[in-house]
């Protein structure tokens, strides 16, 4: 290896070591910040069937956030399987225990080296575009799906404040005016500048994308899901709609992480949100604060399993991305035979 490959190989082990201490030092954060006394007075009052359907829909629902970042990374960057999964399962940890999504930067230094710690050309510029265009695809299936839980009252406002023709030619006129002055810019910008605009562009346009919309409104369908379970575990049911409508809020109240694993943040705007659908104040938070146990087991358990498949089932010594299962104990058979003395 090459000295300044050597060297990049070792500046981006010592990132990868402190971003995963930084979020331990979150997990641990979060889990003594939590008000154990009042999460378990919430669990007092809490049916344990619906509570057990919550944790497993929320187990699948990590994994489904998983597949929205796998369907937009394209065939020529892809890593293993196993490395990708378990990559990404660990940065989601690290976002929700750790400000400024500090799991993305790990996923992008853990992924984005080649083979022997190499950095394949555009590689990391391609990751990042995937990773970006993910985001935009999460923030597309929310809204999307907020808007169809409060389609009455979306109607009436839209109706308030439809623009008259004129107005919607301008709007209309100013839109294309903004597109082709980014695309001018695009041209003008430095070559590396431009070429990740380009790839994030046509990942943009790309069916990866549609792809990844889908897979954001299943995800977005089982978060609300697992609320929709926990007002039942709570004793204050509500409609799909209604959990689906306090999802959003509680993903407005947390968009920008001000403490460790949105610790106090998550609860507030979640409770508040409950409270708008007649549940009590109290009982709001105790729901809220169980949901939020209920987020945090949901991905370590996700890298519990994911961890424990990489030692089980797929060997990262024995060939990256293949099962364990192939690579036989024995040894190997052909057409030679071992000659007897």
């Amino acid at each position: 290896t090459s000295p300044p490959a050597s060297r990049r190989k070792t500046l981006v082990r010592v990132a990868v070591t402190v971003i995963l201490l930084g979020g331990g030092i979150g997990a641990i954060s979060t889990l003594h910040g939590m008000d154990w006394r009042a999460f378990g007075g919430a669990l007092a009052g809490v049916a344990l069937v619906p509570l057990v359907i919550a944790l497993a829909v929320i187990a699948v629902q990590v994994f489904a956030q998983l597949l929205r970042f796998y369907v937009l990374v394209p065939p020529t960057v892809m890593p293993p399987l196993w490395e990708l999964l378990d990559a990404t399962a660990i940065g989601q940890l690290l976002n929700y225990a750790t400000p400024l999504r500090a799991g993305d930067a790990y996923k992008l230094l853990r992924l984005a080296p080649g083979t022997a710690g190499e950095a394949k050309t555009g590689r990391f510029g391609t990751l990042l575009a995937a990773l970006l265009v993910e985001r935009a695809a999460d923030v597309v299936g929310l809204f999307i799906m907020a808007a169809w839980a409060s389609l009455s009252e979306l109607e009436a406002w839209w109706l308030s404040v439809l623009p008259s023709a004129g107005t919607s030619w301008k709007i209309a006129i100013a839109f294309v005016a903004v597109a082709l002055l980014l695309a001018v810019l695009a041209r003008r910008l430095p070559r590396a500048l431009g070429s990740f605009f380009d790839t994030t562009w046509g990942a943009l346009r790309s069916p990866r994308f549609a792809a990844s919309i889908g897979v954001a409104l299943l995800t977005w369908t089982l978060d609300a899901g697992t609320l929709f379970w926990t007002t039942r575990a709570g004793g204050y049911p509500l409609s799909f709609r209604e959990v689906m409508q306090s999802v959003f809020v509680l993903n407005l109240g947390i968009a920008m992480p001000i403490t460790v694993g949105n610790i106090g943040v998550f609860e507030a705007a979640l409770a508040f949100a409950l409270s708008r659908h007649g549940v009590p104040a109290e009982r709001a938070l105790a729901i809220a604060t169980v949901e939020h146990f209920a987020k945090f087991s949901g991905l370590g358990l996700c890298v519990g399993m994911l961890r424990l498949a990489r030692v089980t089932v797929w060997r990262p010594g024995a060939g990256a991305g293949h099962p364990a299962s192939l690579h036989s104990a024995g040894p190997p058979s052909g057409p030679v035979a071992r000659r007897e003395k």
